[in-house]
C-alpha cells in the first residue's frame, strides 16, 4: 500500500472530475511531498513520506525514491516526540493523551511541513470481540458503542499472534557421508510447534453514522479455517478510534480509488484536502492526511474451535541416487509415503514441512508491541 499511495493521491487531489479526461500531469511535479501519518496516542505509530509521482498515460514511470529529514509530533505543553527513520517510513511512541492538541512536523530537504493542530477525541467503547464461522471462514468480530463523542466514523486496525504446527513430524534422517535414510528412535517435535506474529498497519473504516452509536458483529478479520491460525491458540489485539467526518472522507476516497477494478477517476476526489502544509514557503504544495487519535484496544483469545486443518505441502518421492542433492536445496526425509511403483518410501520434504520456524514462525511467544 505504501506505494500505490503516491499515485492515488495524485490522482485525488489533482484530479477533480466528473467527466471522462485524459489525465496530463507535469513531470515537474514529482518532487512534491505527500505525507501520511497516522498516530495512535500510547501505540507505535506510523508516518511515511513520498514524492508525487508523475503521470503520464502509456508510459511506466519509474521510482523517484522516498524523501529523508526528520519527524517529530509537539503538544501544546511544549513536549517533542521524536520519531525514528530517515527516508520514507517513520516510527514514533507517544504516550497516551492527557489532553490537549497536537501538531506533527517533518522537516525534509530545506522545507518545514506542519499538520493542523489537532485535538484527539475519546474514542469509541469497544465493547467485545469475539468470534464464529461458516463452512469456509472464521471471523473475528468486534462490537462497539458511540461514547457521545464520536462524528459516526471510526478506523480499526488488529494485531495478532497464534500458535500453529507444520505440516510432519521428520521421522527420518539422512547421513550425508553413507548417502543412507535411517528412521530416527522417535520423531523429532523440536521445531513442530511454533508462534507467529503479524502486525497490520493497514485501516479499516467503520461508518456508523446510521446506528444509534451501536455496531455490532463487524468483521475485523477473517481466515480460512484450515488457516494455521487456527491450530491451537490465536490472539488478536484490535485497535478502535473515532474519524472527524473529513479524515473518514479522505480514508474512503483513497480505499475506493485503489480497489481492484475501481475507476480511478471516480467523481469529485479533488474536493478531498489534507491537513498539512510547508510552514517556511506557503506556495509549496504539499499532499495527504495527519490523523492523531485516542486508541481503545481490546484483546481475546481463539482456541482450535473452528479448525478444519488439513496438509499443505505434499511429500515428494526421491531416488536415492538424488539424495544428495535434495539434501543440498534443504530438503529432508519426513515420513513414510506411497510410491508411485507401489509400496512404501521415504518421502522428502522442504523445511517448511517440518521445521515451524523455517515456516516463519518462532519457538518463543511473542508479546503485543
Amino acid at each position: 500500500m505504501k506505494h500505490t499511495f503516491i499515485y492515488i493521491i495524485a490522482l485525488l487531489l489533482l484530479a477533480g472530475c466528473v467527466y471522462p479526461y485524459t489525465a496530463d500531469i507535469d513531470s515537474s511535479v514529482n518532487k512534491e511531498v505527500v505525507i501520511d501519518a497516522n498516530i495512535l496516542l500510547g501505540n507505535k505509530s506510523v508516518v511515511n513520506l513520498y514524492y508525487l509521482q508523475s503521470l503520464e498515460v502509456g508510459k511506466t514511470q519509474t521510482s523517484t525514491g522516498y524523501p529523508s529529514g526528520t519527524v517529530y509530533l509537539q503538544d501544546e505543553a511544549g513536549n517533542t516526540y521524536p520519531a525514528e527513520g530517515s527516508t520514507g517510513y517513520f516510527t514514533l511512541d507517544v504516550p497516551e493523551s492527557t489532553g490537549g492538541k497536537y501538531r506533527l512536523t517533518v522537516v525534509s530537504e530545506g522545507n518545514t511541513y506542519m499538520s493542523d493542530w489537532i485535538e484527539p477525541v475519546e474514542p469509541p467503547v469497544l465493547k467485545d470481540i469475539h468470534f464464529s464461522a461458516d463452512d469456509e471462514y472464521v471471523y473475528v468480530q468486534m462490537d462497539m458503542d458511540d461514547n457521545g463523542t464520536g462524528s459516526g466514523y471510526a478506523a480499526v486496525q488488529f494485531d495478532e499472534i497464534w500458535k500453529f504446527h507444520t505440516d510432519y513430524l521428520r521421522s527420518y534422517g539422512y547421513d550425508v557421508e553413507k548417502n543412507s535414510v535411517f528412521e530416527l528412535m522417535k520423531p523429532d517435535n523440536s521445531h513442530y510447534w511454533c508462534w507467529a506474529k503479524q502486525v497490520n498497519e493497514s485501516q479499516q473504516l467503520v461508518n456508523y453514522t446510521e446506528l444509534n452509536g451501536n455496531v455490532k458483529n463487524f468483521v475485523v478479520q477473517k481466515f480460512p479455517r484450515s488457516d494455521n491460525r487456527n491450530h491451537s491458540e490465536y490472539d488478536v489485539k484490535v485497535k478502535l478510534w473515532n474519524l472527524t467526518p473529513e479524515q473518514y472522507r479522505y480514508r474512503k476516497m483513497l480505499e475506493e480509488n485503489a480497489s481492484i477494478g475501481g475507476n480511478l477517476f471516480s467523481p469529485e476526489p479533488g474536493v478531498v484536502k489534507g491537513n498539512i502544509y510547508c510552514e517556511n514557503n506557503p506556495e509549496v504544495k504539499v499532499y495527504g492526511y495527519v490523523n492523531i487519535a485516542k486508541v481503545t484496544t481490546y484483546t481475546n483469545v481463539l482456541p482450535a474451535t473452528y479448525s478444519t486443518w488439513r496438509v499443505k505441502y505434499k511429500l515428494t518421492e526421491v531416488a536415492s541416487e538424488d539424495w544428495p542433492v535434495y539434501y543440498g536445496k534443504g530438503y529432508m526425509p519426513v515420513d513414510l509415503m506411497l510410491s508411485d511403483s507401489g509400496g512404501e518410501v521415504v518421502g522428502w520434504g522442504e523445511a517448511r514441512c517440518f521445521d515451524c520456524i523455517a515456516a516463519g514462525g518462532t519457538l518463543d511467544k511473542p508479546d503485543f508491541d
